[in-house]
């Protein structure tokens, strides 16, 4: 970001009651835009396609309450919805290596190394699993088995199922999970890892 490095000065030497205004900037048109762009529509952390319902949050990995030269990082930026932004999910929240942390940083870690996807075929149900303990704490840190995002996510993986049993004869099927597995699409680490 072209002017990170002054915005982060004006930040930290901020007065109190000015730090509000300054730590604002990162809310820039351009840079939602380029969010949008990087995270093709979906949140950083769930994977669900967001701007159809909600602007979307311009999220901080790290959080500029507790790093506040930070703010402006462009490696900080993420686009997130506002579930898995929220006080009740991460919010504010960034555990530690010492309380199991860090929690994974889709951007630098393969979340596939920290977490397993799961379909159960009987119940219809796609859950996140963890492997190691920041993929524990990533999946309780950003709610991604809550109630409606499973229900969502588990509708989705129900059809990608259904398509993969026509896939091998069906060019149409082979089409359409081919779609699913590209990043654009929601979901996709689910569905590459089942497909």
């Amino acid at each position: 970001m072209l002017y990170s490095q002054a915005w982060t000065s004006s930040l930290l030497s901020a007065a109190p009651g000015e730090e509000e205004t300054a730590s604002i900037k990162y809310r820039h048109k351009s840079i939602r835009k380029a969010l949008i762009a990087m995270f093709n529509g979906k949140c950083a952390y769930c994977e669900s396609k967001i701007l159809h319902v909600d602007f979307g949050h311009i999220e901080h990995f790290r959080p500029k309450s507790k790093y506040k030269n930070l703010t402006f990082t462009w490696d900080n930026l993420f686009l997130a919805c506002g579930v898995c932004n929220s006080a009740g999910n991460k919010g504010v929240r960034f555990p530690l290596e010492d309380e199991g942390g860090p929690p994974i940083n889709p951007c630098v870690d393969n979340p596939s190394e920290h977490l397993r996807f799961i379909y159960d075929q009987n119940s219809g149900i796609a859950t996140v699993g963890f492997i190691t303990k920041r993929g524990e704490i990533s999946v309780e840190l950003y709610g991604l088995n809550r109630y409606e995002l499973r229900s969502h996510r588990s509708n989705f993986v129900k059809k990608l199922y259904v398509l993969s049993k026509f896939a091998p004869t069906k060019p149409e099927a082979k089409a359409l999970l081919d779609a699913a597995i590209k990043n654009d699409s929601e979901y996709s680490a689910f569905a590459r890892s089942l497909f």
